[in-house]
C-alpha cells in the first residue's frame, strides 16, 4: 500500500484548525500527523515529525509566519510548504515566496484549493491564489522589501524620528535613512508618508 502524504498544520484558530485537519484526514491518500497553534510549538513539531508538506498561517500569536517558514527552511531545505491565510496584497506573497513556500493560498478559498495545493506542492510544483497571482502581475519585477527594509518602515508607521528608528534597531540613524531611501525607490514612492500607506495597501505591513 503506498504511504499516506504526512501534513503537518499550524494555525492558532482551533476551530478553523478543526476544520482543516478534518478536510485533510477525510482526504484519501493524506493525513495529519501533526497540529501547533503558535511557532515555537510548531518548530518543535516540525522536528518530531519531518512531515511531507506543511500548512502554514501567516498570522500567528508568537512569531510572523514568513519567520517561522525561514526557521523552517533552514532546518530542511526542502520542506514543501502550503501559506493558508486571511492576508491580502502581494507584500506578504512575496515575502513567503521568497522565504521558501512552494504553495500560497487565502482561507478563502480552503475548501477548492487546499487539497490540490497539497498535492502539487507535494511533487514539487508551485501553487498560488489567482487572486494573489493577479496581485503579483501588477507589480512584475519588483524587487521585494527586505527585513531590515521593513523594520524600518514599521518604525516610520509609527511616528518615529530616524534616530528613534536607529535607537530601536541598533544601528545608525544615517544607515536607517539609506534603508528609507532604499523602501522609498522599491515602493516607488514619493515620500515616507506615501511609503508607508503603499505598504499597508499591499501587505507588507501587517
Amino acid at each position: 500500500m503506498t504511504r499516506n502524504l504526512r501534513v503537518l498544520v499550524i494555525d492558532d484558530h482551533p476551530i478553523y484548525r478543526a476544520g482543516i485537519v478534518a478536510m485533510i484526514d477525510g482526504t484519501a491518500g493524506m493525513s495529519v500527523v501533526g497540529e501547533a497553534a503558535d511557532g515555537r510549538n510548531a518548530i518543535d513539531s516540525f522536528d518530531a515529525l519531518r512531515p511531507d508538506v506543511t500548512v502554514v498561517d501567516l498570522e500567528l500569536p508568537d512569531m510572523d509566519g514568513v519567520e517561522l517558514i525561514k526557521a523552517i527552511r533552514r532546518k530542511a531545505p526542502t520542506s514543501r510548504i502550503v501559506v493558508l491565510t486571511n492576508v491580502g496584497g502581494d507584500g506578504p506573497a512575496r515575502l513567503a515566496l521568497r522565504a521558501g513556500v512552494q504553495g500560497y493560498l487565502l482561507k478563502t478559498s480552503v475548501a477548492t484549493d487546499l487539497i490540490g495545493a497539497i498535492r502539487s506542492v507535494h511533487g514539487g510544483k508551485h501553487q498560488i491564489a489567482a487572486a494573489v497571482a493577479r496581485q503579483l502581475a501588477d507589480h512584475p519585477g519588483e524587487e521585494s522589501l527586505s527585513d531590515r527594509e521593513l523594520s524600518v518602515l514599521r518604525g516610520v508607521a509609527a511616528g518615529l524620528e530616524n534616530k528613534q528608528i536607529a535607537l530601536r534597531l541598533g544601528i545608525s540613524a544615517e544607515t536607517v535613512k539609506e534603508h528609507v531611501s532604499h523602501a522609498l525607490g522599491k515602493l516607488r514612492a514619493n515620500n515616507r508618508t506615501h511609503a508607508v500607506a503603499i505598504a499597508l495597501d499591499r501587505g507588507f505591513l501587517r
